[in-house]
C-alpha cells in the first residue's frame, strides 16, 4: 500500500469520501456500491479518489478505524472518570459505580449506537468485515485476559474469544442494535452464563 501525506485538505477530502460511503449505504448494499457513484455522491473525480485510497475496502477499513476508535476513546473517558473520582477494587466495584453503564458494552454495540455509523451495522454485507476488524483491534487485548481469567492455553482462548465475539455480535444483530429492555436483559444473562 502506498503511503499517502496527511493535511488538511487530505484531511477534508477523505472525511468527504467517507461521509459519501455512510450516504450510499442509506439506500445501497456495500456490495454494490462503486468507485464511481461514490465520487458521484462525494463530488470528486475518479483521480482525486485514487489520490487517497486504493479501493473501496480501503475507505471502509477506515471508516470502521474511526467509528471504532471513537467508541473505545468514550469507553475509556467515562471509565477514567469513574476511576479518579472514587475508590474502585474491583472489577465489580466498577460496574456498580460507574455512571456509564453503557462504558462496559462491547465496541461493536456502542459503535452501533453512534447515529453516525449505525447503518455500517445494518447492512448485512458488512458484518464479516466488521468482525474481521473487531477481531484485529481487541485480540491483543482479550486473548490475555480469557487466558488468566478461564485458566486456559493461548490457542483457546483465541477460540473462546472468536466464539464471545460472533456470538455477542450475532445477537446484537438480531435484536436491531437496539438497546432496550430486552437487549439489557439478555446482555445481562450473557454476561453471567460466561462469567468464569
Amino acid at each position: 500500500m502506498v503511503i499517502r501525506k496527511t493535511d488538511r485538505r487530505t484531511t477534508i477530502t477523505k472525511g468527504m469520501i467517507k461521509d459519501a460511503l455512510l450516504e450510499l449505504l442509506q439506500n445501497t448494499p456495500y456490495e454494490k456500491i462503486t468507485v464511481t457513484a461514490l465520487c458521484r455522491q462525494s463530488e470528486i473525480t475518479r483521480a482525486t479518489f485514487y489520490l487517497h485510497y486504493d479501493n473501496i475496502d480501503d475507505v471502509l477499513n477506515e471508516l470502521l478505524d474511526d467509528a471504532l476508535r471513537l467508541t473505545e476513546l468514550d469507553a475509556l473517558h467515562s471509565l477514567t472518570s469513574t476511576l479518579y473520582n472514587r475508590d474502585i477494587e474491583n472489577e465489580r466495584d466498577l460496574e456498580e459505580t460507574n455512571p456509564d453503564p453503557d462504558a462496559m458494552l462491547p465496541a461493536c454495540q456502542r459503535a452501533a449506537s453512534n447515529p453516525k455509523y449505525r447503518i455500517l451495522f445494518l447492512d448485512e454485507s458488512l458484518s464479516h468485515h466488521i468482525l474481521k476488524k473487531l477481531y484485529q483491534m481487541q485480540k491483543t487485548q482479550r486473548i490475555p485476559e480469557i487466558m488468566r481469567d478461564y485458566h486456559v492455553t493461548e490457542w483457546e482462548a483465541d477460540k473462546i474469544f472468536l466464539f464471545m465475539l460472533h456470538g455477542n455480535f450475532a445477537v446484537n444483530k438480531s435484536l436491531g442494535w437496539n438497546k432496550n429492555a430486552d437487549w439489557y436483559r439478555i446482555q445481562e444473562i450473557i454476561k453471567n452464563l460466561l462469567k468464569p
